[in-house]
């Protein structure tokens, strides 16, 4: 058997040396925890050092009224009739002998309406359809004007703009 006063002097010994470890180990605990300090977020300043920040400046209302920028819409130019079409008949068309009034083929090309109502070969242009109207297929590499240069690639765009874009008497 063992006896018991031979382990007592062994237990003392280690409750000797680890009640100072213990010790140690909370002094550098609280040590430890004392230096992280709290860097989270403040929300009061006792010493009124701290910049004031947006979330903590007062609010004070203005009177100058808030503006609020509607869009810009740019609106596309439309092809008018009076200063785009009309100048181009009148110049490459709509000249004696050829379709001003009487007109030849019926088609007079001096006054919208007359242009519209169209001649012997039918309406001169549908609304909405440039490149299908006769108009068109007719400056366009369909001989007219007779005996004339032909008209320009932009002339003949602005005609199909101007019928696509419903063929307005603007």
């Amino acid at each position: 058997m063992i006896d018991s006063s031979s382990m007592c002097p062994r237990d003392r010994r280690r409750h000797i040396i680890s009640i100072p470890i213990l010790a140690m180990s909370i002094f550098l605990a609280a040590i430890f925890i004392a230096s992280c300090g709290d860097e989270g977020d403040i929300t009061e300043d006792p010493t009124g050092m701290m910049p004031e920040t947006p979330e903590t400046q007062p609010t004070t209302p203005t009177d100058e009224p808030v503006v609020v920028e509607e869009p810009v819409v740019v609106e596309e130019l439309k092809v008018s009739f009076k200063d785009d079409i009309q100048p181009i008949l009148a110049a490459e068309c709509a000249i004696a002998g050829c379709h001003a009034a009487p007109g030849a083929a019926g088609l007079d090309l001096s006054k919208y309406d007359t242009f519209k109502k169209g001649g012997n070969g039918g309406v001169a242009f549908v609304a909405g359809d440039g490149k299908g109207s006769l108009v068109v297929k007719r400056i366009d590499g369909g001989g007219m004007p007779l005996g004339r240069p032909p008209l320009d690639g932009d002339q003949i765009q602005l005609f199909i703009d101007w019928i696509d874009e419903g063929a307005e008497n603007n």
